[in-house]
């Protein structure tokens, strides 16, 4: 019995997932899955490869310099509900696993883009993040929203762990035509109580994600996504990270299931000075799926 059901279940998705993939064309997804208030479900997994360059002194005296590199995934499921008057509540959790070396970490910013360097690595849960509020979205002129943002401290890794329980706003804004999506995503974390752990200093940290894409024939796109950082704890000349990027991505079909896939390189132009990201090559995929509660 409970075989029959869960046939039937997979059945009733996988036409949901077909009829949905009708009503749209892959060119109207690619373009509305550029905009992150977009009243589309979507489960989002990214991969991101960081180079990371140091020249730093280890707690044991060992002196470390060069590249080491840290693997990053992150699992976004990507759930909004439509709201009355043309707006969208969403929750948009990011459960991340970092493999990353275990001699001396900074996490100031958040799990997304940690840094470490060592000899040594390992392979953990990461920190949870948990932006959530409410926007206003349309597919061509202006879309915004705000709402808070969280950080969990969920993370098993030795290194790059915060300790500390982090909340503050969060505020996205962008502008959509037929060719251009162009906007940018902020959040700001304070840490506000840690886990238990001792002598840990409290966060404040600023993430700002832009974006811009150009739609082209065939689902294909051209785009940059990158995420500004900046830690106000940090001295002077170390506290901004800035990135440029550039890279593609296309609307494919996996059976009845509409699946964008991306490509992108990013590079730091400017970067702290003793330990921090060089460049990320990001990979990422989203299955895309009904959403019961929408009509787009």
């Amino acid at each position: 019995m409970k075989i029959f059901l869960c046939k039937n279940l997979l059945i009733i998705s996988l036409l949901q997932m077909g009829l949905y993939a009708k009503e749209k064309s892959m060119e109207e997804l690619s373009k509305e899955m550029a905009n992150p208030l977009a009243q589309i479900w979507n489960l989002s997994f990214q991969n991101n490869y960081t180079t990371i360059k140091g020249d730093v002194t280890l707690p044991n005296g060992v002196h470390i310099s060069g590249k080491n590199h840290i693997n990053t995934t992150l699992f976004q499921p990507v759930l909004p509900i439509p709201l009355k008057n043309g707006m969208t509540a969403f929750a948009r959790p990011v459960i991340t696993y970092i493999d990353a070396p275990t001699g001396v970490g900074i996490h100031v910013d958040s799990p997304v883009h940690a840094t470490a360097v060592g000899k040594n690595r390992e392979a953990k849960l990461g920190d949870l993040i948990l932006p959530m509020g409410v926007g206003i979205v349309r597919t061509k002129g202006w879309s915004y929203g705000g709402g808070v943002t969280f950080i969990f401290p969920t993370s098993q890794h030795k290194t790059v762990a915060s300790h500390q329980y982090q909340a503050g706003p969060t505020a996205l804004a962008l502008y959509a035509n037929d060719q251009w999506t162009v906007g940018a995503h902020l959040q700001h974390w304070w840490g506000i109580s840690d886990d238990g752990t001792k002598n840990v200093k409290m966060a404040n940290h600023t993430d700002i994600q832009y974006f811009i894409m150009y739609n082209l024939p065939h689902a294909w796109q051209l785009r940059a996504s990158p995420h500004i950082t900046y830690n106000w704890n940090g001295k002077d000349d170390n506290k901004l990270t800035l990135p440029v990027a550039f890279g593609v991505g296309k609307m494919i079909k996996i059976g009845p299931m509409p699946v964008q896939l991306m490509v992108e390189y990013q590079k730091n132009i400017i970067a702290p000075d003793t330990l921090a990201a060089d460049s990320t090559i990001m990979m990422q995929a989203n299955f895309i799926i009904k959403n019961p509660f929408g009509n787009l």
